[in-house]
């Protein structure tokens, strides 16, 4: 799955994919790029040369959106992007020129909303909502593989709860502060948004909100409208 070139998923939404392997596991990667009046958003990059965005205009911002999605940052910092990143991530990457998104701040202008979840010290992910397009980005909050996924990524990720469909995994299940989760998640599925980006597994294209709340159905039974209790 070599495939870097952006392509459109709806007017201000791009991605772009890659291959990635994390601990023998081949999961793939996907790159979102989020157009907006104020400026153009690249979150979570792949490797890909910065000027592969430039067609959109010229971008702005590039987000590293957790502890695990910081590789290919640098060039895009480097090129002039704004960079900001996942709280933890400096001490990590202290050569990433990047400010923390911190609870509260909203950086990238009124059409995208961020969430940088405290719930999950694991990753601590943001959450992004591009609401031109009614799109959720999420990169290691949930995946959504494909049955032509390698066997042994199938077999390792449904023996940790993340496969077949969106799901969350048992990493978040054991480590999350589950008080903390339930507010946060529900903040996410009180947004309105209908498609769901993945950085690994299919994007789904209709349906996302409901497919995001049934993956935390765990988590988020009786505190969501679309989970019936019991």
């Amino acid at each position: 799955m070599t495939k870097r070139a952006l392509r459109e998923l709806a007017s201000g939404l791009h991605v772009a994919e890659a291959e990635q392997g994390f601990y023998g596991l081949e999961l793939g990667a996907r790159m979102s790029v989020l157009e907006t009046s104020e400026g153009v958003l690249v979150c979570s990059p792949i490797a890909t040369e910065p000027d592969a965005v430039t067609r959109l205009g010229t971008p702005r911002w590039v987000l590293a959106p957790n502890l695990f999605h910081h590789l290919y940052a640098g060039p895009w910092i480097d090129a002039g992007l704004e960079g900001w990143c996942a709280a933890g991530l400096p001490k990590k990457r202290p050569d990433l020129k990047a400010r923390v998104v911190e609870p509260g701040v909203q950086p990238f202008g009124s059409e995208i909303e961020v969430l940088p979840l405290t719930c999950f010290s694991f990753s601590n992910e943001v959450v992004v909502l591009h609401r031109p397009s009614r799109t959720l980005v999420v990169t290691d909050l949930c995946f959504n593989l494909p049955s032509s996924a390698p066997f042994f990524t199938r077999f390792a990720m449904r023996a940790m709860g993340g496969y077949p469909g969106v799901r969350s995994t048992l990493l978040e299940r054991f480590g999350m502060q589950r008080a903390i989760a339930r507010r946060e998640l529900s903040t996410i599925a009180s947004w309105d948004f209908d498609r769901l980006v993945l950085a690994h597994g299919d994007v789904v294209e209709r349906g996302g909100k409901d497919a995001f709340v049934r993956a935390f159905a765990w988590l988020l039974r009786g505190a969501v409208p679309q989970l019936p209790a019991g």
